[in-house]
């Protein structure tokens, strides 16, 4: 009779392990699978602000180009030509 309980106490002990280990698992691997949707989005964030800073740079550059052709143009006039372009400006008004 002993000898029969034994065995069933140890079959048991097993199957509780072996619940144990499927849950231990079921959670684990929750969290893993949120972590790895996380990185998913954290991914995708990193993506979009990227391509805002590169599109500012770009916008930077063309800026840049622009105030530097309007200085070369600029310094190409004569004084005379000069006053004349400031006082034809858009920004320019007869007081």
């Amino acid at each position: 009779m002993t000898a029969l309980l034994s065995g069933w106490w140890s079959e048991i002990l097993a199957g509780l392990a072996v619940v144990v280990a499927l849950v231990a698992s079921y959670f684990g691997g929750k969290k893993i699978g949120t972590t790895q949707t996380q990185a998913k989005a954290d991914v995708t964030a990193a993506k979009v602000e990227s391509a805002q800073v590169s599109a500012v740079a770009e916008k930077q550059k063309e800026n840049a180009q622009v105030a530097k052709d309007a200085q070369t143009t600029n310094a190409a006039l004569s004084d005379a030509a000069s006053r004349n372009k400031l006082h034809s400006s858009r920004y320019n008004s007869d007081d």
